[in-house]
């Protein structure tokens, strides 16, 4: 379970396996701001042919990263008023 602040926990716990399903490329499109996070970890997902096919989950196993502690990043880079919006997303 991703927890940022305890008023958001279940929240952020619905949202970490959507953020983990989607596509990077969704991700970096709906969240511009999730793309530092990527460059913070040095994945070079912003730009990359593979990030319109490539899950987040599958990113994270791809440079070794462990998947919670990515989801949790991106999560925190997430402006808060968007993520309900998130979790209505298919």
């Amino acid at each position: 379970m991703i927890v940022l602040h305890s008023s958001r926990r279940m929240r952020l716990a619905m949202t970490r396996t959507e953020l983990l399903s989607m596509t990077v490329d969704d991700v970096m499109a709906r969240w511009p701001e999730t793309v530092p996070v990527f460059h913070r970890r040095r994945m070079a997902c912003p730009g990359c042919v593979m990030a319109p096919f490539m899950t987040v989950a599958e990113a994270a196993r791809s440079y070794a990263q462990p998947e919670d502690e990515l989801a949790a990043d991106l999560a925190r880079a997430i402006p808060p008023e968007t993520t309900d919006s998130a979790r209505r997303v298919s």
